[in-house]
């Protein structure tokens, strides 16, 4: 087991030596935030375009006008959205926070695009601060619990899917916050029954894994440790807000859950379409790791999964990990289509990491090892990944075609009795696998075989040499 280092009671020490202790790593989060919100800004107000960060941030936003427009009972909390011609598109496959945080952001000035990312960046700026928090509250040294975090969130992971608004990454502030929570009962100081209520709650309805995550903590608190008044009160929490999206997908559907059941059970990776092997989830998954982690894909499970051996760090690590790990393998179809599915594995591998640089840095500062030992392999480290995280990953090269293919669609005019978009993407019929196109047009799309499909002398849409083109039966092509 990796040796724990002895460190004074939380309570013994003042406010003002805790910063100087963590100065570093206060500088280290500080860093990140900046690179985070600083590097390839672009991005925060590009247009929606077929990308995952597109395809979300359309999607979410979509639901969050529907509530400024409409109203929140109306738009179903966001659920229901009404197109130009009076159609309603329902999608309520996540719990429904996030809309409300669109709806919030839209009072936001500026461009729309730019409203419909300020959720997720905001939560990631928040993340970064209860991560600092977080390692400091585990007694990790601020030097290794610096090359943690930067060895989890100095990466294309967080830096590209940190500004997408979408369940994932908005569940992972709640999830780390829950974590900070569990780990003050560790060390003696109890807080309040309500803060832990209120976390697991607004865990649960931010995302389904962190609903999950909120679980798991209630369990083991109650089960194994024993800490049965904040058990209890992270079981209230989780299970109303359960019950809430309940009630919420019943109300959005009308009471007819074929639509929510049948993504759920192609999620699941078991449907008649679409099914996937765990094999070959994990080799996708590693695929997208390579991408997305420029330390190496393989080396981050492995990374992420020593923590386990620390007992500084042991419950965290197996609860957060587990769950990330866990709705992976339960989802294995949602994770072999999305390289973000395991994005909340930052917080396991932030914790991991610092272990690991912990003990390296204890093994290098033997006599026998110069006494720069662990400050050259630390700057050395930190210097591969600042040079490595400024190579564009594919994830951002993708993106970046598709804010192409966004100008382009947030420029069309569509005639104003065209009733749907059609377009020749692939799918027939009643699509709602473009909803960047949904935003912009205000109708749903629709996907035909050939021009003869169309009405005559309405749109219809096709993808040329990576250019969108419109088509109007009986006229020639024309760009948009």
């Amino acid at each position: 087991m990796i040796e724990r280092q002895s460190a004074p009671h939380p309570d013994q020490a003042t406010p003002r030596s805790h910063l100087s202790r963590y100065s570093l790593l206060w500088i280290a989060g500080l860093a990140v935030a900046i690179v985070f919100v600083g590097r390839d800004s672009d991005r925060l107000s590009a247009p929606f375009g077929p990308s995952h960060d597109g395809f979300n941030a359309a999607l979410y936003m979509t639901g969050g006008r529907a509530i400024v427009e409409e109203g929140l009972f109306a738009s179903r909390f966001g659920a229901s959205s009404r197109t130009l011609s009076g159609d309603r598109v329902i999608y309520a496959h996540h719990p429904p926070l996030v809309y409300l945080e669109n709806a919030v952001a839209l009072a936001a000035p500026g461009p729309i695009e730019i409203a419909a990312r300020l959720p997720a960046v905001g939560s990631s700026l928040v993340v970064l601060v209860l991560l600092v928090l977080l390692l400091a509250a585990c007694r990790l040294p601020s030097g290794p619990a610096s090359v943690g975090l930067l060895f989890a969130c100095a990466t294309p992971m967080f830096l590209m899917f940190g500004a997408m608004t979408e369940p994932h990454a908005l569940g992972l502030a709640p999830m780390t916050a829950l974590i900070l929570l569990w780990q003050q009962t560790r060390l003696g100081d109890e807080p309040p029954s309500w803060t832990f209520t209120a976390v697991a709650g607004f865990a649960t309805l931010t995302s389904w894994q962190a609903g999950l995550c909120a679980a798991s903590v209630a369990v083991v608190l109650l089960l194994i440790t024993r800490r049965r008044r904040a058990g209890i009160a992270v079981l209230a929490g989780t299970m109303v807000s359960a019950i809430l999206i309940g009630g919420w997908i019943l109300w959005s559907y009308d009471g007819n859950l074929g639509e929510f059941m049948h993504r759920a059970v192609h999620r699941v990776g078991a449907g008649d379409v679409g099914r996937v092997t765990f094999r070959q989830m994990a080799r996708q998954q590693m695929r997208y790791f390579a991408d997305l982690f420029p330390v190496g894909s393989w080396l981050v499970i492995l990374v992420a999964a020593l923590g386990i051996l620390d007992r500084r760090t042991q419950p965290l690590v197996a609860v957060s990990l587990g769950t990330v790990l866990g709705y992976a393998l339960v989802f294995r179809n949602g994770a072999y289509d999305h390289n973000y599915w395991l994005y909340c594995i930052l917080l396991p591998l932030t914790l991991s990491a610092a272990v690991v640089a912990d003990a390296v840095a204890r093994w290098l500062s033997r006599p026998s090892w110069p006494r720069a030992a662990p400050l050259m392999l630390g700057s050395a480290l930190v210097a591969a990944l600042g040079i490595t995280m400024w190579q564009p990953s594919k994830e951002q090269d993708h993106r970046r075609h598709a804010a192409d293919i966004g100008v382009q669609a947030r420029a069309l005019r569509w005639p104003r009795t065209q009733r749907y978009a059609y377009h020749m993407f692939g799918g027939s019929g009643l699509t709602d696998l473009l909803p960047w196109m949904l935003f912009y047009s205000q109708r749903q799309p629709f996907g035909v075989d050939s021009p003869q499909s169309v009405p005559i002398g309405q749109v219809l849409l096709h993808l040329d040499d990576g250019r969108l083109v419109t088509v109007v039966p009986g006229k020639q092509a024309l760009e948009p």
